[in-house]
């Protein structure tokens, strides 16, 4: 039994069998790693290329064609590798961009309204689609450089209180002399913000001056007041087919997403 032992321990495969595991270790752990595929398929050669030639409104050579080729394989490397580090969701605008792209896949064709739809779309939302309070106002315009401009305010504005046509006063304006209900937003945007708020602080039918904007001097008479208002359907029915349209897209993507957020547990710290 001992000799027999003995003939065994000497056996040249057992051995091996301990060289080979420790290889077998060796080479795992220093063989490189499997390398990640990257296919270019015919199909996204000619697309490049038709792209390529469409540009050019050339004919691609075979060597521009490698290039085209050598390009495209560049790109996907340096974008597995822009993956692997992160880069897609460090980088905000990465990120903003690819949010964009995903929502716009889970964009669907939105059938258009009919106008009974878009009247009763207006008339369940009407307080969204009220004007802003506006003014009715005339003015009176001077330039800063101009030499007309009233010595004696007070008297210039009873002047103005006596007078039926204001358009043969003071100098010329390109914007005109009637403002008819314009909203504190617009008047801003004209005068400056300033002059708005004097604007519509004024009493109705009584001059008002001078008052100075970023254009000049102006003589001021608020002639109406107006709240806000609905405009009539017919003004209204473009824009409220784009917005129609944009709120079906919306909803659309929404109910998507919350789809897709059924595949995941969502932790919030804090709550």
């Amino acid at each position: 039994m001992k000799s027999a032992l003995i003939t065994v321990l000497k056996s040249p495969v057992l051995h091996f069998i301990p060289l080979g595991t420790i290889a077998f270790a060796a080479y795992s752990h220093l063989k490189p790693p499997d390398r990640e595929t990257i296919q270019v398929t015919t199909q996204t050669i000619d697309a490049l290329i038709q792209q390529q030639e469409s540009i050019t409104q050339h004919p691609v050579s075979p060597e521009g064609r490698q290039s085209i080729v050598d390009s495209h394989i560049e790109d996907e490397i340096l974008l597995l590798e822009a993956y692997k580090r992160g880069f897609d969701k460090n980088d905000y605008r990465i990120r903003k961009r690819l949010l964009n792209i995903m929502r716009t896949s889970l964009s669907e064709v939105i059938p258009e309204p009919s106008a009974a739809q878009l009247r009763a779309f207006y008339q369940a939302d009407k307080e969204r689609y009220l004007t802003s309070p506006s003014r009715t106002f005339e003015q009176v315009y001077f330039s800063f450089a101009s030499n007309e401009q009233p010595a004696d305010p007070d008297a210039y504005i009873r002047q103005l209180e006596k007078t039926d046509d204001i358009s043969k006063l003071g100098e010329f304006s390109p914007l005109g002399n009637r403002f008819n209900k314009t909203p504190f937003e617009r008047t801003a945007a004209t005068f400056g913000k300033p002059f708005s708020k004097i604007v519509f602080d004024l009493p109705l039918d009584q001059w008002h001056g001078p008052v100075e904007s970023f254009r000049g001097i102006h003589y001021v008479r608020v002639t109406g007041t107006h709240k806000p208002e609905l405009p009539p359907f017919e003004e209204m029915e473009s824009y409220l087919r784009t917005d129609y349209l944009m709120l079906k897209s919306r909803e659309s993507q929404q109910r998507k997403v919350d789809d897709l957020r059924k595949n995941y547990k969502v932790v919030v710290e804090g709550k």
